[in-house]
């Protein structure tokens, strides 16, 4: 196995609308793509529970990407754990934790594990780099608009 991977991001929200950015498949197809681009929203399926799966296709223009788990742990408006799996990588590891530093400024920490070699993970850091440069621009753009979630 290799290192964990680990990215910090702090994004101009509140901790409850971040955390429903991940929770909520209304919203998580808004952003939830590597892609910069994507050649559509992606399609998200959730029974958000532990033990509930779920179900991520990004439609990039290399094509549609499936990514699907299992909910493992949900303390809600704090931690979600799942697991990942992809068309690189099977039954890895994903811990979200969320703390709010201010009213509108929270900081998201993603840990993903049990990676089977280093270039699965470098693939993994390109591409949750371009996911979580997607939320925060939806969190800039979107979230930050009158009556939006």
């Amino acid at each position: 196995m290799t290192d964990p991977l680990v990215i910090k991001r702090v994004l101009p929200c509140a901790k409850r609308q971040l955390f429903d950015a991940w929770s909520k498949p209304s919203v998580m197809t808004r952003w939830f793509c590597a892609a910069q681009q994507p050649v559509a929203p992606s399609t998200v399926n959730n029974s958000f529970t532990v033990g509930g799966e779920y179900e991520v296709i990004m439609h990039t223009p290399g094509g549609d990407r499936r990514h699907h788990g299992v909910y493992r742990a949900i303390q809600r408006y704090n931690h979600i754990a799942f697991t990942w799996n992809s068309h690189i990588v099977q039954d890895s590891f994903v811990e979200l934790d969320f703390r709010e530093l201010s009213v509108n400024r929270t900081e998201l920490t993603l840990t993903h594990t049990q990676f089977p070699n280093d270039d699965v993970r470098n693939a993994h850091i390109k591409g949750w780099g371009g996911c979580l440069a997607n939320l925060e621009l939806f969190m800039q753009t979107e979230v930050a608009l009158p009556g939006n979630p």
